[in-house]
């Protein structure tokens, strides 16, 4: 079996070549959007195969490369994040991997292994855990069972308690070069992919979950309203922006901002290169210390998505200091 993707075929190599002593406790870091996810399955299914390839990849067609393909492998288990249903009856996607599904883990090392193999523990993204849920995992992380692998996968390393990366091995993976990741988007026949992967941070599987989604209309939609920050009205903004995922809301205002902020000191578009035009003439108007002040705020709104604050009156405060900025 190849890599999941052409740009983690050296990385691939390299995890096959310890198929034999695996590393108890793997770190998979690097930026959103490169298939480190996809790695980690692979990476699972491999160590769970009972009759693997001369290279250690999985066979595919063994009992256990069945199991797991159906999602159904007795050894293996998947902490990730999980929907829950709110007071109002909603389902949301939860913030965070909770405790009771580290202890759940915790107490699925210490069974035997159902095939006399490996058991497999992933954990995706593991920078979700919670602080107890770092503490329960983190017992088992010192002294893990025998025949026991864990996997964790992180787009934001840093935020994993220190004790946890330092029980692990880790191993980066790094945006694809550009000519790599353009090959790759022209065998998906994308259109513009040159922008959309601009756009993504020269993140591929971001570039094609734009092109693929409503997300690429509402962005244009404000940063058309960007654009033109004298005539911004942020009351009516305000209330029309709010119905955008703020998931959505964020990844657009923040690389715009990112934009501005080359541009003011005499860098080039990077993210937004369809508006090069128009961020070339407001980065030069902006006002740098408002600009870095506004960009400090917008990286801090990056870890409170999910706050359940008035989301139109947020975005009016902002939009209305966004606007300041060309005073």
């Amino acid at each position: 079996m190849s890599a999941p993707y052409p740009w983690l075929a050296t990385a691939w190599q390299r995890l096959l070549a310890t198929r034999g002593r695996p590393a108890q406790a793997l770190l998979l870091a690097g930026p959103h959007g490169v298939g480190k996810g996809a790695l980690a399955q692979a990476w699972a299914r491999a160590l769970l195969c009972e009759a693997p390839l001369p290279d250690g990849a999985a066979c595919g067609g063994c009992p256990a490369c069945h199991w797991f393909d159906s999602g159904t492998h007795p050894d293996f288990r998947l902490l990730t994040l999980q929907e829950k249903t709110g007071k109002d009856g909603e389902t949301r996607m939860a913030t965070a991997i909770e405790v009771e599904q580290a202890r759940e883990a915790v107490d699925f090392v210490q069974l035997s292994t159902y095939r006399a193999g490996l058991r497999v523990v992933l954990v995706s993204p593991a920078d979700s855990l919670n602080l107890a849920a770092a503490n329960a995992l983190l017992k088992v992380l010192e002294e893990p069972p025998l025949n026991t692998v864990f996997v964790l996968v992180s787009d934001q390393a840093r935020r994993l308690l220190p004790t946890i990366r330092s029980r692990c091995t880790r191993l980066d993976l790094g945006l694809p070069a550009t000519e790599i990741a353009m090959q790759w988007l022209a065998g998906q026949q994308l259109e513009d992919a040159a922008t959309l992967l601009a756009l993504s941070g020269g993140a591929p599987l971001d570039a094609l979950n734009w092109a693929g989604g409503a997300e690429l209309e509402e962005r244009r939609s404000v940063l058309e309203g960007l654009a033109r920050p004298g005539q911004l009205d942020p009351v009516t903004l305000g209330e029309r922006w709010k119905a955008v995922k703020p998931q959505t809301w964020h990844a657009v205002v923040y690389k715009w901002l990112g934009d501005l902020l080359a541009v003011k000191l005499q860098g080039s578009v990077q993210f937004n290169r369809d508006f090069s035009d128009v961020l070339t003439r407001l980065g030069v108007q902006a006002d740098l210390g408002k600009l870095l002040a506004l960009a400090r705020m917008q990286a801090n709104e990056g870890r409170i998505l999910a706050h359940p604050l008035n989301r139109a009156v947020q975005l009016q405060a902002w939009l209305i200091r966004y606007r300041h900025l060309f005073d």
